[in-house]
Parts: structure tokens; sequence; C-alpha cells
């Protein structure tokens, strides 16, 4: 009952920015740019959108190391599979999904690997200190939405930074606040609970004295923002729009933080609303032609992950059903 609950929340959530979406646009506008659109440039550039992910599954690598050395592929397979998930259900299931294939191939626990899982997402709010840098340079006009969803991210980037720091130096302190709210759940089942976050508290000194590791993740973690960057630009000039690299990284790098949020199926819907958003709104660019230019985005890359998402599963030897929550779990 509670995954169909997710469901619908997130598919009415979709509709929702749809609708948004569909009213902005003018349609004869829009399929007018596809006229123009050059298909070979942005298909050569799509490699540096694969790229990031790679680079983000070799970050994830380096956190977890302490736990289990990975070899540098089956991270990428891991990493895939849980993107797949991810934009299958909107409750971000597959940062999950990565620690259980772990559990059921490795038998690496879960309260071990998941706190790596839990960091990696963490750096992925780290550019969000990039975006505070271009806002003055590239005179963004921030109307009020943008400014609420950029405060908001940097707020949570703030709170996961403070955990993260109060885990690790006070973990005593950490187990005891985590307590206080076991004590609302059932005595039968408040043990185990309680095992698995102190195990969890305990993983999240995974990055404690690697002052080099972190420095390697920060900078892999702005390489993999430039590359996605990289395929975006291309997109948005295939399409004749004479945006600069550094309006595009600003975009697309804020954009990218919201993915930190539950999103509908596929993103559809708030995909099309957040770039017309940030890049027309925000940035000038003409909206119907950055519509056309996240509707062809999304369908690319959608194929692109499904794809590797199918061939990373496959590599694993991992069906889908065993991943997707069942009723009894």
């Amino acid at each position: 009952m509670k995954n169909k609950y997710n469901w619908l929340t997130g598919i009415l959530l979709g509709i929702i920015f749809l609708i948004a979406w569909i009213r902005i646009v003018n349609w004869h506008e829009f399929i007018s740019y596809f006229s123009r659109f050059d298909l070979k440039y942005v298909l050569l550039f799509s490699g540096f959108y694969v790229l990031a992910y790679i680079l983000r599954s070799y970050r994830w690598r380096i956190i977890l190391t302490p736990i289990y050395r990975m070899r540098f592929w089956e991270s990428f397979f891991l990493f895939m599979a849980g993107m797949l998930i991810n934009y299958l259900i909107p409750i971000r299931a597959g940062e999950f999904v990565k620690s259980i294939i772990l559990k059921k191939k490795h038998d690496v626990r879960i309260s071990a690997s998941l706190p790596s899982v839990f960091i990696d997402k963490i750096t992925d709010l780290f550019p969000i200190i990039l975006i505070m840098i271009l806002i003055p340079l590239l005179a963004v006009k921030l109307n009020l939405t943008l400014t609420i969803i950029i405060v908001c991210l940097f707020v949570i980037f703030l709170v996961f930074i403070a955990f993260l720091f109060f885990a690790v130096n006070h973990r005593q302190k950490a187990i005891r606040i985590l307590n206080l709210f076991f004590k609302i759940i059932p005595r039968t089942l408040r043990v185990k609970f309680e095992d698995f976050f102190e195990n969890f508290v305990d993983g999240m000194a995974i990055m404690q004295g690697r002052s080099l590791d972190y420095f390697r993740i920060y900078f892999i973690t702005l390489c993999a923002v430039c590359s996605e960057a990289v395929y975006v630009y291309a997109v948005f000039h295939a399409f004749g729009s004479n945006a600069s690299y550094p309006q595009i990284l600003f975009g697309y790098t804020l954009m990218n933080l919201t993915y930190i949020l539950p999103t509908p199926p596929a993103q559809i819907g708030s995909n099309q609303f957040m770039w017309v958003l940030i890049f027309s709104f925000a940035l000038g660019i003409d909206k119907n032609l950055t519509s056309a230019a996240v509707t062809f985005s999304h369908l690319l890359t959608s194929l692109w992950i499904f794809a590797l998402g199918a061939i990373s599963l496959l590599a694993l030897n991992i069906r889908l059903k065993e991943l997707v929550p069942r009723k009894e779990s």
C-alpha cells in the first residue's frame, strides 16, 4: 500500500509539473526548432553525459574502499543499476539498491555500505558552492521560486555536512539522539533499529583521516558536473542557442542539484518545468528553445540510463524484480 502511495504521489507531482510546462510552451515555435536540429552533433557529445556517470561511480568506489574494494567496472554497474531504480521509483530507492546488491553478492552488511552511499549523495550537493560563485559572475536573475530552491538546497547541504561531522566526532551523542526517536517504535522492532543505526553511525567514520581522498572526490564531482554541462551545452547549440558555457554550467549544475529531492517516475514533468524555470526565466534563453532542448535531452538520457542500467543488471546477474520493494519488505 505504501509503495502504491509513493507511486501515486510521484505521478501526481509529475502531472502538475507537466501541465505547468505545457501552459508555458508555444507549440508552433517548439516544433520549428527541430527543423534546424543537428542530431549527429549531439550524439557525439552525449558521451560526456556517460562520462559523468563513470566519474561518479569511481568517486563512490573511492569512498567505499575501506569497507569493500570494488573493481572499477563493478562500481559502474552497481551505480547504473541504482540509477535505473531511481528513474523508475520516485523515492530514491536506487540508493538502497546498491547496498542491497553488495549484500547479495559479497555479503557486505547494508549498515556498513549504506553510509558510503549517504556520503556519496552529500558530495553531489557540493557544487552548490559553485552555484554561489557563479550567481554574481553571471548576473543571474533570481525569481522567488529559484531563490527558494537554492536556499533549500544550501540548507540541506549544511544539515548533511553537520550530521556527518557530528556522527564522526560525537558518535555516542549521535546514537543517544537517534535512540530518542526510536522510543516511538514498538519495543519488538526497536532493538533491530538501534543496532542498525549504531552500525550506520559507526560507518559514517569511513572518511575519517582521509584528507587526500576528500580532495579527490570533490575534484571528481566538479569534473562530472563540468562533463554533463558540455553535453547540455551541445544540446542547446544544436537547437541554435548562443548561450555561453558558464551559463549552461550554472543552469545544469542547479538542475542536477534538484535531483537530490524525490522526483516523479522517469522525472517526467519535473525535468521539463525545471529546465524552463532555470534556463529561461533565470538565464534568459528562449523558453521554446529550452523546451525543445529538454524534450530531446530527456529522451536521449533516458535511453542511456535504461540501456546502461539493463546492461549493468545483466553484468551483475541480478533481475529487476529482485530489487523492486515487495509488500512483505
